[in-house]
C-alpha cells in the first residue's frame, strides 16, 4: 500500500480548500473594516466592496473593488456559513489523510519486520505502532487500535476513500460503510460500496447522495440496504453481540455490565444456531457497591 498519487490527489484538494477558505476570510476581514468606518456606521446598509472579487498581485494575493451596496450583516452571516461548509469539507480530506496515514504506518511496519519472524514478534510489532500512534494523536491505545482497523478498511475500498478524500463524505458516514460491512463477504462489501458510491452501478441508491444524509440517518439506510440483501448477517452480527457481551468488575467496589442485543422487532435468530434468542430490548447496567 504505497503512498504514491494517492496522497498527492488528497493533498491537491486539501490546498484547494485552505486557497478557498482564505479568500473568504480575507473577503470577511475587508467587510469588517468596511463595517466600522465612521461614514457607514449610521445605518446597517452599508457601501462596501461589490459582487465582483478578483485576485492581483498585491501582497495579500486577494483585492477587492468597490462596487453595489452590501448588506454586511447579511453578506458576513453568509460568508460564515460558506466558511463552515470548506472547513467541514476540509475536516473530510483531512481525516482522509490521516486514514492514509495510520494505514501506511501499519504496512510500512509490517513490511519492516522479517517474514521469518514469529508470530509474537509480528503481534509486538502491531500492538508498537498502535501505541506510537496514540502517543502521537494522544489518544487511548482502544482508540487507537479501533482507529487502524477503520482506516485500514477505508483504505482497502477505493470508491469510500476517493469520496472522503472529495470531501463528499465525513469520516462518521466512511464509519458508517465500514461498520455496516462487518460479517459481508468481498463481493458483498464491493456490493455495498458500489450501490452507495458508484453512479453507474446496476442499481444505485436514489435519493440525497451519501454526504447530504446526517449520519443516523445514512447508517439506517445502509443497514436497511445490508438486512435486505444479506440476510444472512442478522445471525452473524447477533452472533457476535452476544460473544462481545462482558461483565467488568474492579477492585474499588464498582461493576459494569455491557450487552450488545437487538432491538425490538427484530425477527429471531434461526433455531439450531447455538445462539440463544435476543431479549426484547437492549438492556445497560451500572452498579456500584462498597
Amino acid at each position: 500500500m504505497g503512498i504514491g498519487a494517492d496522497l498527492a490527489v488528497v493533498m491537491e484538494g486539501v490546498r484547494a480548500s485552505v486557497a478557498a477558505l482564505d479568500v473568504l476570510v480575507l473577503e470577511d476581514a475587508a467587510l469588517e473594516g468596511a463595517a466600522l468606518d465612521p461614514a457607514g456606521a449610521a445605518a446597517n446598509l452599508v457601501t462596501v466592496a461589490g459582487a465582483g472579487f478578483g485576485r492581483d498581485a498585491g501582497a495579500a494575493g486577494v483585492s477587492f473593488e468597490a462596487g453595489a451596496g452590501v448588506d454586511v450583516l447579511a453578506r458576513r452571516y453568509g460568508l460564515c456559513l460558506e466558511r463552515l461548509d470548506v472547513v467541514a469539507r476540509l475536516e473530510a480530506q483531512l481525516a482522509a489523510v490521516k486514514a492514509r496515514d495510520v494505514a501506511e504506518c501499519v504496512g510500512l511496519q509490517l513490511a519492516m519486520t522479517p517474514p521469518e519472524a514469529p508470530v509474537d514478534e509480528r503481534t509486538f510489532a502491531e500492538m508498537s505502532v498502535v501505541e506510537e500512534i496514540a502517543g502521537v494523536l494522544t489518544i487511548s491505545s482502544g482508540a487507537a487500535g479501533a482507529l487502524v482497523g477503520q482506516a485500514r478498511r477505508v483504505c482497502s475500498l477505493p470508491p469510500l476513500f476517493e469520496a472522503l478524500a472529495a470531501g463528499a463524505v465525513s469520516w462518521q458516514h466512511a464509519k458508517v460503510i465500514t461498520d455496516e460491512a462487518e460479517g459481508l463477504t468481498p463481493s458483498g462489501v464491493a456490493g455495498l460500496v458500489a450501490h452507495f458510491f458508484d453512479p453507474d452501478a446496476p442499481n444505485p441508491a436514489r435519493g440525497a447522495a451519501p454526504g447530504e444524509l446526517v449520519p443516523s440517518r445514512f447508517r439506517a439506510k445502509v443497514r436497511s440496504w445490508r438486512e435486505r440483501h444479506h440476510p444472512e448477517t442478522l445471525e452473524k452480527r447477533h452472533a457476535k453481540g452476544v460473544a462481545d457481551r462482558r461483565v467488568d468488575y474492579a477492585r474499588t467496589g464498582t461493576a459494569w455490565a455491557g450487552s450488545c442485543s437487538t432491538c425490538p422487532g427484530t425477527p429471531p435468530v434461526p433455531s439450531g444456531t447455538g445462539v440463544p434468542p435476543p431479549p426484547a430490548a437492549s438492556k445497560a447496567l451500572r452498579k456500584s457497591g462498597p
